[in-house]
């Protein structure tokens, strides 16, 4: 039993410093499954035994005590940003915490500051990497200069409102529809001024940083690893903001026509594949900004992405239309577990960015843009279920890559543990 000064434990503060470790990690898109092993592993290096519930929008913790339950929970918000630095420095804490090398008001001190607002990058750096990354993902689902060109108005746009009113959590789905609403009206606008080009694709690579696929794909995995509350709850959100997303699509749209007819479908030719590599490496690195990655992290960001790509884009070669979503999702997780076995380092660094390039969030936004007939020839295939079939793939993918490289962060094999630390 820990103790501070030889005096009674402080579970309160325990208490307290557990639920919002567990808030934290939780609200850094890590599955519930790790948020729940890791708190225990850190309450357990203090000598505590402590019970773990997360929900989408819930944290709650039970420190078990032989004088009295110390239950505390708290309601969460939804953050649509991913910031993998803020995401590395919360599992070095908890590493360092279980390994016995920090005590409590260490700990408090040092989670204030991990979760204290501090930008990474300059604001306008982000507004352009989000417009970068949208024209790498238009050149990526088949788009060429103008499609290019357009996204990155689009990206701009979508970035402007998605992470410049991040201090406002409790307006996501308004954002999700108003980034979708306006990045459609530029999208459409363009088509006035540039020469013909696919306004779906450039829609798509916009936007694609606000489709909540990774979202989706978090909640399928939960509920695969039978975490039935939280991936639910996860899933079901997504699909709301899907839905948001589509609501301001078909609202520009309806705008749009008061004025004159949508815009007819244009098929572009693809960039070649290894001009379009390289542009995708460039959206990578732009990547690793709009996620406020640490710089030391940029290279496996981007080696991520390019992993991710190429392997959809061979399996394609072998398969044909969209590949093998299963194939990349396990090559992909097989590479980031074995990056996450080094110290310091978090197996999303490089799954997280690599899904992005595989997520069914595509398939979903031409569904939605089908909708106001304007996708093409073929997008009755385009389905929402569609998306729910290619998030249950990339599940697979992942589940089966933790059975060739098992996780060290979600199951704890009985190693040796550090005496405890005083908190």
């Amino acid at each position: 039993m820990t103790r501070e000064h030889g005096g009674a434990v402080d579970e309160d503060a325990a208490s307290a410093f557990l639920l919002d470790l567990a808030k934290a990690l939780h609200l850094a898109y890590q599955p519930s499954l790790l948020v729940e092993a890791r708190v225990r592993r850190v309450a357990k290096a203090w000598g505590l035994d402590v019970q773990v519930f997360t929900l989408q929008s819930l944290a709650m913790t039970e420190v078990v005590s032989s004088r009295r339950p110390h239950v505390v929970f708290e309601r969460l918000p939804f953050t649509p940003h991913w910031n993998l630095g803020r995401a590395a420095e919360l599992l070095r804490l908890a590493d360092a915490i279980s390994e016995g090398r920090v005590r409590l008001p260490e700990a408090r001190a040092e989670l204030d500051r991990i979760l204290t607002p501090h930008a990474l990058y300059p604001e306008w750096l982000v507004f352009v990497a989000y417009g970068v990354y949208g024209a790498a993902v238009a050149a990526r689902v088949g788009g060429a200069w103008w499609e290019m060109l357009a996204a990155f108005f689009v990206g701009l746009s979508a970035g402007v409102i998605h992470f410049g009113t991040l201090n406002s959590h409790r307006v996501d789905l308004q954002k999700s529809f108003l980034a979708a609403f306006l990045g459609t009206l530029v999208a459409l606008g363009l088509t006035l001024l540039l020469p013909p080009f696919n306004a779906v694709r450039a829609l798509f690579g916009g936007v694609t940083l606000l489709v909540p696929a990774m979202v989706v794909t978090l909640g399928s995995l939960e509920l695969a690893l039978e975490a039935v509350e939280a991936g639910l709850s996860r899933l079901m959100y997504g699909l709301l903001r899907f839905l948001m997303l589509g609501v301001g699509i078909a609202a520009a749209g309806t705008l749009w026509r008061f004025g004159g007819p949508l815009p007819p479908h244009f098929e572009q030719h693809a960039l070649p594949l290894l001009l379009t590599f390289i542009v995708v490496a460039v959206g990578g690195v732009a990547l690793s900004v709009c996620m406020s990655g640490r710089p030391r992290d940029a290279a496996w960001i981007v080696g991520g992405v390019l992993l991710a790509y190429g392997t959809q884009e061979l399996t394609k070669m072998l398969l044909g239309h969209r590949g093998s979503p299963l194939v990349s999702a396990f090559v992909l997780g097989v590479a980031g577990l074995l990056y996450g076995r080094g110290r310091d380092r978090m197996p999303m660094t490089v799954i997280m960015p690599g899904m992005l390039q595989l997520a069914p969030g595509f398939i979903g936004t031409e569904a939605i843009v089908a909708l106001l007939g304007a996708g093409a020839a073929g997008a009755e295939d385009a389905r929402l279920f569609n998306v729910l079939l290619v998030a249950l793939q990339l599940v697979l993918g992942l589940m089966f890559a933790t059975v060739v490289v098992p996780p060290r962060d979600l199951v704890d094999r009985g190693a040796p543990q550090s005496p405890p630390a005083r908190p």
